[in-house]
């Protein structure tokens, strides 16, 4: 079946790699979710182990040819739909979400992936390892931004291996990294206001060029002072647990 290029299908054909993610996964009497479950070469091996399998796959012609494919397994069903449209309360108990995700996508299905954090228990993705090295960045690296802190408030992030472009039909410009990511049960460091917490980063990367005495809005120099953080560093400068101490003395300070 010939993939879409509007949907940015590529699918896993090397079979070591296969092997290697099947290996990786624990899914053995786990509720499982798929997203993006394509012609079903791992699926139906997911099927075998899960105790629950409900395969995501926006492009129906998929859909009918997984359904044909796994209609031996009672315990799975083949939903038509975009992944991103998903409710997880619809899931009867916790999840472990796997999926083979769209690069043009990734940002948007991790955000989709924290706002139902509660509901899922861990995370298998295969992403462009440009972006698993976002998810992965810690302060003063290059790759580190708002993404990096976003994922690494909420979940321990994991890299498993990385696949090499020439192991996916069809072939994409750029090698791909398998990842894991566990949703804290227990947040680390618990901002008071996430939603500060949040638009403080934002405003900081969105402006990273400049000193981080410049890019934060003007109520959040008095607490970046009083912190002893030194203005002229930049947004990439600053540790996740710096911004939640910001966001926290802003946060003590307003309510004042």
């Amino acid at each position: 079946m010939k993939q879409k290029r509007s949907l940015a299908q590529v699918f896993l054909k090397d079979q070591k790699y296969i092997e290697r993610i099947l290996a990786s996964l624990d899914v053995d009497n786990e509720v499982v979710l798929e997203i993006g479950s394509g012609p079903g070469d791992i699926s139906e091996a997911i099927a075998r182990r899960a105790k629950s399998f409900f395969c995501l796959e926006i492009d129906p012609r998929f859909c009918e040819h997984l359904r044909k494919r796994l209609e031996r397994y009672s315990n799975t069903q083949v939903i038509e739909i975009d992944a991103l449209r998903f409710d997880f309360s619809r899931l009867s108990e916790k999840a472990v979400v796997f999926g083979n995700i769209p690069y043009q996508v990734s940002s948007k299905l991790i955000d989709h992936l924290v706002q139902y954090r509660k509901l899922v228990k861990r995370v298998y993705l295969t992403v462009q390892k440009e972006f698993a090295e976002k998810l992965l960045a810690g302060e003063s690296l290059p790759q580190y931004g708002t993404i990096s802190c976003l994922v690494q408030y909420y979940a321990k992030v994991k890299k498993i291996f990385d696949i090499p472009a020439g192991s996916f039909k069809p072939q994409p410009k750029v090698n791909s990294t398998f990842i894991k990511l566990e949703f804290y049960h227990d947040l680390p460091q618990p901002a008071r206001d996430e939603k500060l917490l949040f638009r403080l980063i934002d405003r900081a990367f969105s402006q990273r060029r400049k000193k981080i005495i410049n890019s934060l809005p003007q109520e959040a120099r008095a607490a970046l002072i009083s912190l002893g953080i030194k203005p002229d560093l930049r947004a990439e400068n600053l540790s996740l647990k710096e911004y939640i101490a910001i966001a926290d003395k802003l946060h003590s300070l307003t309510k004042k």
